[in-house]
């Protein structure tokens, strides 16, 4: 398996209040044959996240050609869980709707931050409309199974009912000043998309020496029903790298990093690291798009599986 690079798309360089700076998670839905909605969470002047997009034509796809006037999705209101960020992470039809799962988080007092996860859905069809979100609190949070937090979710439809990969947050570490997080992937079913049975069954746990995060994680359900996904690791001393691993129920994972076929290309706008992939097909060819510097701090690229 190779990626080979085509360059990158969009990096915010204070555009405006809210693509201020970095563009997260990029994510790609389709408009029509060609032309993609790439939906992705820079933040704004004062540091919150927000969900914005901007179109590309496959066949030319460094090209911006529109971009978000405003957001799509917006912080919450002082003091609730997403005070600070709605970040994308996902999004799905159903219905006559789409649903956007996200991201919410806020600054804690003794740690960093805290994340859960939220819900907001628009009319199928209407993609220049923003998302309502289903409810000012979140659609999972912290519990009895979760103690720390849950983030980034990606969910995709499992025969009749639905299935959930997210980061499942492990407790925080003494750092020099700072703590330090850790998360791996667990996985959740649900029979509407709404309700998640927990406790979660661990999906994908550490494979490296000081291992210590593992987020992003992209899955893709082949024709044969097996599944490849494309995910970010890291350690505290070494930065986000791409992975990759291959399963035949979505629930049970080999990883095998070492195919994952894209790393961080020395010296270039990518440094210090390579992050957060998203796969998608299109009509030419399987694409990836992916983040680059420090947690987006440099934008996002975009990448095409070779053949050969």
């Amino acid at each position: 398996m190779r990626w080979r690079k085509l360059g990158r798309i969009f990096v915010a360089n204070e555009h405006s209040d809210w693509v201020h700076s970095h563009g997260i998670v990029p994510i790609a839905r389709p408009l029509d044959q060609h032309r993609y909605r790439i939906y992705f969470s820079p933040r704004d002047r004062w540091n919150r996240s927000n969900v914005s997009w901007l179109d590309i034509d496959i066949r030319r796809p460094t090209e911006v050609l529109a971009l978000s006037e405003e957001p799509v999705l917006k912080p919450g209101a002082l003091g609730f869980f997403d005070d600070r960020g709605a970040m994308v992470s996902w999004i799905v039809e159903h219905g006559d709707e789409e649903r956007l799962y996200y991201q919410g988080w806020n600054v804690g007092a003794h740690v960093p931050f805290h994340a859960a996860i939220g819900l907001a859905v628009r009319e199928k069809g209407a993609p220049d409309r923003p998302f309502r979100k289903v409810s000012d609190g979140p659609l999972i949070d912290r519990s009895i199974h979760e103690p720390v937090f849950l983030a980034n979710p990606t969910v995709l439809r499992d025969g009749p009912g639905w299935r959930m990969w997210y980061q499942s947050g492990q407790p925080w570490r003494e750092g020099s000043g700072t703590p330090l997080p850790s998360y791996f992937i667990r996985t959740a079913s649900s029979d509407d998309g709404l309700n998640w049975k927990l406790p979660a069954t661990d999906a994908l746990g550490f494979a490296h020496p000081g291992e210590m995060a593992i987020a992003c994680f992209c899955p893709v359900r082949e024709a044969d029903g097996s599944y490849n996904a494309w995910f970010s690791y890291r350690g505290d001393d070494w930065p986000y790298k791409i992975g990759y691993a291959r399963s035949t129920d979505g629930v049970s994972w080999a990883r095998r990093d070492e195919e994952a076929g894209i790393h961080l290309d020395r010296g270039s706008w990518e440094e210090p690291s390579i992050s957060y992939p998203f796969v998608f097909d299109t009509a030419l060819g399987r694409y990836m798009l992916y983040n680059a510097g420090r947690y987006g701090s440099a934008g996002f690229g975009i990448a095409v599986l070779d053949q050969n």
